[in-house]
């Protein structure tokens, strides 16, 4: 939320007061001075940061035609009471009424409101011009069918037939074309977000299986949940259908592997953690400000000897601890915060690559860096009140901040440069490809059904994933309150596709909303646009400028 600044007037008398009363003989005691502390002077309040006004809606006089954006026809409503809805008449000077109701029209001819939802689910709406001119439109949504048949329902248990087994995983990142970006995504629960990114071609226990998910365990204190498709046989099908075979095989998956070396070598702004090891193993990352932990499930080390590279500008000490029988976890220790890292086995080694942090020019910190950035959809997309698509608005802006960093000395990856879709998926893998230092995605807001647009929130927010990527929300965040003006909504921690990459920071904007109807005519003008590429730059240039 913007502070809101009050002047706090603070005042404190101290009043000591004292009477001495002697013998009765003596004379009275000449009376103490009163001693008043004054109240120190009111602290003036800090400066007020002056915000950018959004600019004035332009006046469009075109033909009266009403146009319910929002809620489109047919729409299946998930409320029943009320919600907003938006869209335009296509001329500012009408009046309109939405079943009765009047809703002011904005001088561009948009309109946003929060009404009750009809009971007959037709939104009816009439716009009339001083002229008396009058235009009507009818718009039907529905509501979820009750009493019909029920969509089909997972399993009600877990079906432990033919379980446990021995099974492979399997890489579900249709994008993925190298060792570095394959992955199998698990779950701590079945159907729930993506908690564990798993190496394919490693070897687990299944146990269960739950609808279309199937429950494997990392080590035999922790289970996860994987798609049927992570997943293939780990022995013939012969072995499969040979139930001595299958246990064995099974009870062989849960064999801790065995870590016998570890070695540190350094490359081109890079340095890699190598263990050695019998095979895969589940595996997890977890960041500190200065410190990377790796987890091997399923695992037994025995390491004595670590040879470190007196040179190395990152890693200063690895780190390791046999947790549990079957768990082993190794610290590595840097030199300065964590900037990137990937995980990915080769030639028998599981390696843990970790990004030396870029030599930075505090005059010029843009300098030479490499920004990936990312013009957010298509596919999908929310739409503004006057039918400005998202994916033609965050395009522009992404122009903008191109053409800001370049003029910085910066080397500009664009995701996506033209009106065609772009895979989300395929987005940070590019990014990846090219050794960016730093994931920036463009993307504007919308409600769900039900909000009430006037009580919501609807300002700039900045979204990351891991906390590597923390430090570069915040800056941007920053940047963008102090360049676009909106309410600052905060940094959000969200486990979106394009936050998700290791390499580098990587962060999502949700700068303003395109379904309020002032911004929305404000994301067409060339100031606001800079305004929003503006501020991606000065979070960009703090976050370079303050890396340790």
């Amino acid at each position: 939320m913007r502070p809101r600044l009050s002047i706090a007037f603070v005042a404190l008398v101290a009043l000591l007061t004292a009477a001495c009363a002697g013998a009765p003989a003596a004379p009275a005691a000449a009376p103490v001075p009163v001693r008043v502390t004054e109240a120190p002077p009111p602290v003036p309040p800090a400066p007020a940061v002056p915000r950018p006004a959004l600019p004035a809606f332009p006046r469009v006089t075109g033909t009266l035609v009403p146009d319910m954006v929002y809620p489109p026809e047919g729409y299946v409503l998930s409320v029943r009471e009320s919600t907003f809805v938006f869209g335009n008449v296509g001329n500012g000077d009408a009046t309109l009424t939405i079943n009765g109701a009047p809703v002011t029209v904005n001088p561009n001819g948009s309109f946003m409101a929060f009404l009750p939802v009809p009971a007959d689910t037709a939104y009816t709406l009439r716009a009339t011009l001083p002229s008396g001119d009058t235009a009507t439109a009818v718009r039907k949504v529905r509501f979820p069918v009750r009493g019909g048949a029920a969509p089909p329902r997972p399993a009600a248990g877990l079906d432990t037939t033919g379980f446990p087994r021995a099974v492979t995983l399997t890489n579900t990142n249709e994008y993925a074309m190298s060792d570095t970006d394959m992955v199998t995504y698990a779950r701590p629960v079945a159907g729930g977000t993506y908690k564990y990114f798993l190496l394919p071609g490693t070897v687990v226990q299944a146990t269960a299986r739950l609808g279309g998910s199937v429950r494997v365990r990392l080590d035999s204190q922790l289970d996860a949940w994987v798609e049927s498709p992570g997943i293939s046989p780990a022995v013939s099908s012969a072995g499969e259908s040979d139930v001595e075979a299958r246990l064995a095989a099974a009870e062989s998956a849960l064999r801790p592997r065995r870590i016998s070396a570890a070695r540190i070598t350094l490359g081109e702004g890079y340095t890699d953690v190598v263990l050695t090891m019998e095979s895969k193993a589940p595996i997890a990352v977890d960041q500190a400000a200065d410190r990377l932990s790796l987890t091997a499930y399923g695992a037994r080390a025995n390491l004595d000897y670590v040879r470190f590279d007196s040179n190395d500008p990152t890693v200063r000490l690895v780190r390791w601890e046999q947790v549990n029988n079957e768990r082993v976890r190794f610290d590595v220790d840097l030199r300065h915060q964590s900037v990137g890292y990937l995980v990915f086995w080769r030639a028998g080694s599981l390696v843990l690559r970790v990004r030396h942090a870029p030599v930075v020019d505090a005059s010029a910190p843009l300098r030479g860096r490499v920004i990936a950035v990312d013009a957010g959809h298509p596919p999908g997309g929310a739409m503004g009140p006057t039918r400005l698509r998202e994916p033609e608005a965050t395009l522009p802006i992404a122009e903008e901040l191109k053409a800001l960093l370049e003029a910085r000395g910066a080397r500009v990856i664009m995701l996506r440069s033209t009106a065609n879709a772009v895979a989300l998926g395929a987005r940070p893998i590019q990014a990846r490809r090219e050794n960016a230092e730093a994931f920036v995605s463009i993307h504007l807001n919308a409600f769900a059904d039900g909000a009430n647009p006037f009580a919501a929130a609807r300002g700039s927010g900045t979204f990351f994933f891991h906390p590597q990527s923390e430090p570069l929300a915040r800056a941007v965040q920053q940047g963008m309150v102090r360049n676009m003006g909106l309410r600052d909504e905060g940094i959000f921690f969200f486990n979106l596709a394009v936050a998700r990459p290791t390499w580098f920071p990587s962060v999502l904007c949700e700068g303003a909303w395109i379904v309020m109807p002032e911004q929305e005519a404000a994301l067409r003008t060339p100031v606001f646009q800079r305004a929003y590429a503006m501020g991606i730059v000065e979070g960009l240039e703090a976050y370079f400028r303050d890396l340790r």
